[in-house]
């Protein structure tokens, strides 16, 4: 089956996460790619495997196979003039240039989208940065950590009030704003199909952190009021919060809607006596009374396992699901029925688990999938 965009080519000069992983997502649906490295450092990404924030993983760096399948590399020195001319001469036959260089690095190494569309002016030029491409933090350096996690306002929402802030784990704000850039690309490519011309395309780590904490984000817009961080014990509605059981394990209950589901509940935990009581029998005296039901469920919840409660839940329809561990989570039926996670021939010969990007084109190919990156 043809990919959706076969014959697109892209150029990608990005480094560390977030640049190729846009290049990476559309390694999906292209089978062009070509991935430009220093020829003295090459990517960072490659060192961290060396760099002892992850073991056990053999001689395959995950991270690297994870941001990097189906790519074709090249070395070349960007600082020289001979560099650059490389560049053009593949700008030339590219349709799309990817980069997660900071702006004034392009600026001074002439890559640039100005100077970059002068070569091919059909260039969709997609730049990741960190803070946007312009105001006084325009080139400051830049992790998801820092622009995505903090400055969007993201981790000041998380954990229980007064306890230390909740670090961002992995690289979740590169991987996301990499598939968002992604998605703006393929647009872009449509729009250059549709009226013919070339076009830049910007996204930054902080806009789209703020995006992913758009509910918090637009309150404050509409309200002019901070919501303060969650804190389980004091939760507006019992029935949307995480409860420990018997055997240590925590659930979360997601029902908003306390009326349509509080009756199931009273049945589930064998206090139907609570369904009508004159406290608890309506949506708003739920809320009212919400500290005290949570300490009553924090009580019957944790004479059970997590294991016995699911047959329960389940009986009576409620919304829930068990905090997983990330291993529990790949035996998953879910994960394999779906294909989440594709088997993929290394250029080592050895056959790896590689995630797929959370989209598929439909009727699929199950079998193994190739790896073309020359590492």
């Amino acid at each position: 089956m043809a990919l959706p965009l076969e014959g697109i080519k892209v150029l990608e000069l990005g480094f560390w996460v977030l640049g190729p992983t846009a290049a990476r997502v559309l390694g999906e649906i292209l089978n062009d790619i070509f991935k430009v490295e220093d020829p003295t450092r090459g990517d960072p990404l490659r060192g961290v495997l060396s760099s002892g924030l992850i073991s056990g993983a053999g001689a395959i760096d995950p991270f690297w196979e994870l941001c990097n399948r189906n790519k074709r590399d090249i070395a070349v020195d960007l600082t020289q003039e001979a560099g650059r001319e490389i560049i053009y001469k593949l700008v030339k036959t590219s349709d799309v240039f990817v980069t997660n260089f900071r702006p004034a690095v392009v600026d001074r190494l002439a890559l640039d989208y100005e100077s970059v569309a002068k070569v091919n002016p059909r260039i969709i030029y997609a730049q990741a940065s960190g803070f946007g491409l312009k105001g006084p933090d325009r080139d400051r350096p830049a992790f998801d950590e820092t622009a995505f996690w903090i400055r969007s306002g993201i981790m000041s929402t998380l954990g229980e009030p007064d306890v230390p802030p909740v670090p961002l784990r992995g690289a979740m704000g590169d991987i996301s704003t990499g598939t968002f850039l992604a998605g703006a690309i393929i647009a872009a490519l449509l729009a250059r199909e549709r009226f013919g011309m070339g076009q830049k395309v910007d996204i930054s780590l902080m806009a789209s952190g703020m995006w992913v904490a758009g509910f918090d984000v637009q309150g404050v817009l509409s309200t002019g009021q901070d919501n303060p961080k969650f804190a389980r014990a004091r939760m507006g509605n019992p029935l949307y919060n995480t409860y420990k059981t018997k055997d240590g394990k925590w659930l979360q209950f997601v029902m908003l809607e306390t009326d349509r589901y509080w009756p199931g509940v009273c049945k589930a935990i064998e206090r139907e006596d609570w369904e009508k009581d004159p406290r608890f029998d309506s949506h708003l005296k739920r809320c009212e009374n919400s500290q005290l039901i949570i300490s009553m469920l924090d009580e019957v919840l944790a004479t059970k396992t997590r294991a016995e409660w699911a047959e329960r839940f389940n009986q009576y329809g409620l919304v829930w699901e068990p905090e997983m561990r990330v291993a529990e989570v790949l035996a998953d039926p879910q994960v394999s029925e779906n294909n989440y996670v594709a088997e993929v021939e290394h250029p080592s010969g050895n056959l790896i688990k590689l995630l797929r990007p959370p989209f598929q084109f439909l009727p699929y190919n199950t079998s193994v999938l190739s790896f073309s990156l020359y590492d």
